[in-house]
């Protein structure tokens, strides 16, 4: 079970039943359903289908935290090549890019095969507690998914049944309303029917605080733009306050250990809440992700784990911690490599900023014999509890227009482990507090900056400055530091705030989708 969204699947076959597929041919390739879903074997690996679209490339393999969450954290830097083909992380794609169409295709695979099993859970002979069970979980999970895709994408097709015909390709969008009150209705459904996280000695399946913490997201982006339903702040606060009063989480006293443990295969459930998974090269499929080798310390040395680095911080990035701050040097890393030797970066000349990497996931630590070149077997964070502590204190906050003491205890807990405070030996735990009389505004202001430092390169930033309403002033301010930057980081750094136009805070419709589905609309701006 603790791999279930990476098991080597007997319903493969049962495979995604996309539209494209159907206008090139009518499948002929499937099990009957009539002689699938029949015991809980066949129900854990439709559902180990359903989590298999997490580790996609085109989603949390690498996507969702390197090509798709440009802002102000990072920048895509190809080991210094000026980039000559357009492509997402310098918008200047084009609907056609395929790495476009891949994220579309992956996440309605994931929704087509939710809707199979929630159509088709009540055939299997197996007790009606579990049966809720894993219906709760793939109504949680193609929620999620639509969650992504409409985060994305905008306005998209909401498909509530599997796909049973070829001629199924016609549908026309839902608006966001519509979109968000499913997901709600599918979460809130779960939220109660999915096992407790005590469950579990891992992170890779979906709990009640999995539930709860994601409707606090869920709930936030709805108070902000576009829908902007400020009544939602209360939502978020109650579902974030859940996971708080269930008693069980908490941060792990080291905030480093956090992410040698996604290395490590290593489980602290109490503030990893909800993690992608991902696993050996078992010699007929590879189950390995992107993470560390595609946004770690750059590296050559195949034995301590070799890594593109293409993930840089920006100026502005490294200028937001304070002193003092142990997250710095740990999500940007202060060193460089020389072979299998670290070499400390020092010095005050600018190009200190640029110099760094992007270094949350390690693969010094990585636990894993057989380290390839280009995956790894690292997890990804999907939810952690300083997210969930920062989504209560910002909805407390918009709700009540001022900061309640209990928001502002959540902020200086996770404060307190920035600075070290958990540590052994550590002395004035409160040094490093917020002041208790900051106002609405600044209160959130400070969160804003606080999510950043906290969860910087964990897919978060972009979605959170669009859902406050400022992705596009944000890149835009990028560029007033353009000309103080070292001549050598002048151009590829600030190419994303360049290109970036009002249109960017959602993608195009992929081309495919719009030539298949005749009643698509594409989104403003292409």
């Amino acid at each position: 079970m603790k791999k279930i969204c990476f098991m080597v699947l007997s319903f493969m076959t049962l495979n995604l039943i996309s539209c494209k597929d159907f206008l090139e041919e009518t499948p002929t390739d499937f099990v009957s359903i009539g002689n699938f879903y029949k015991t809980e074997s066949d129900i854990i690996s439709a559902l180990a289908g359903i989590y298999d679209v997490l580790g996609k490339t085109s989603a949390y393999g690498r996507y969702f935290f390197l090509e798709m969450d440009m802002s102000d954290e990072q920048n895509y830097n190809n080991n210094g090549t000026v980039p000559t083909a357009p492509d997402l992380q310098y918008f200047n794609y084009q609907i056609s890019d395929i790495k476009l169409e891949a994220v579309w295709s992956n996440l309605y695979t994931g929704i087509n095969r939710a809707n199979m099993l929630i159509e088709n859970v009540d055939n299997a002979d197996i007790m009606e507690d579990k049966k809720e069970a894993y219906k709760a979980e793939a109504m949680f999970l193609r929620a999620y998914y639509y969650f992504l895709l409409t985060n994305h994408f905008g306005n998209v097709p909401l498909r509530l049944q599997s796909t049973k015909s070829p001629n199924e390709v016609d549908f026309p969008p839902s608006p966001y309303s519509v979109i968000y009150h499913q997901i709600v209705q599918d979460m809130e459904y779960a939220a109660d029917k999915v096992p407790d996280i005590t469950a579990y000695n891992h992170g890779g399946r979906v709990t009640k605080s999995a539930v709860w913490g994601i409707l606090a997201r869920v709930n936030l982006k709805m108070a902000g733009a576009p829908l902007r339903d400020h009544s939602r702040y209360a939502e978020a606060r109650k579902w974030a306050k859940k996971v708080i009063d269930l008693g069980y989480h908490e941060l792990h006293p080291d905030y480093t250990q956090v992410f040698k443990n996604y290395a490590q295969k290593q489980y602290y459930t109490k503030e990893s809440i909800w993690e992608v998974e991902f696993a050996y090269w078992s010699g007929t499929q590879n189950e390995e992700g992107q993470v560390g080798s595609a946004n770690g310390v750059r590296n050559t040395d195949r034995n301590m784990g070799y890594s593109y680095g293409l993930q840089r911080p920006m100026e502005v990035y490294y200028k937001r911690f304070e002193q003092g701050d142990l997250r710095r040097d740990w999500t940007i890393s202060d060193y460089t490599y020389s072979g299998n030797q670290q070499v400390p970066l020092s010095g005050t000349n600018i190009t200190i900023y640029y110099n760094r990497y992007g270094a949350k996931f390690r693969r010094e630590y990585e636990n894993n014999p057989n380290k390839s070149v280009n995956t790894t077997i690292i997890n990804f964070p999907l939810l952690r509890y300083s997210d969930v502590l920062l989504m209560f204190a910002e909805a407390d906050n918009q709700m009540n227009r001022a900061p309640s003491s209990e928001a502002i205890n959540a902020v200086n807990i996770v404060r307190r482990r920035a600075f070290g405070k958990f540590l052994p030996g550590a002395v004035n735990i409160e040094e490093f507090d917020i002041p208790n009389n900051l106002d609405a505004l600044t209160f959130q202001t400070f969160i804003q900056d606080e999510r950043s430092r906290e969860l910087g390169f964990e897919a978060l930033r972009r979605f959170d400055l669009i859902r406050w309403g400022i992705y596009y002033s944000t890149m835009k301010d990028l560029l007033n530091y353009k000309s103080s930057a070292h001549v050598n980081y002048r151009v590829i750094p600030f190419i994303p705030a360049e290109n970036l136009q009002l249109r960017d805070t959602l993608y195009a419709i992929p081309s495919d989708e719009m030539m298949i589905n005749k009643l698509m609309v594409q989104n403003p701006g292409w």
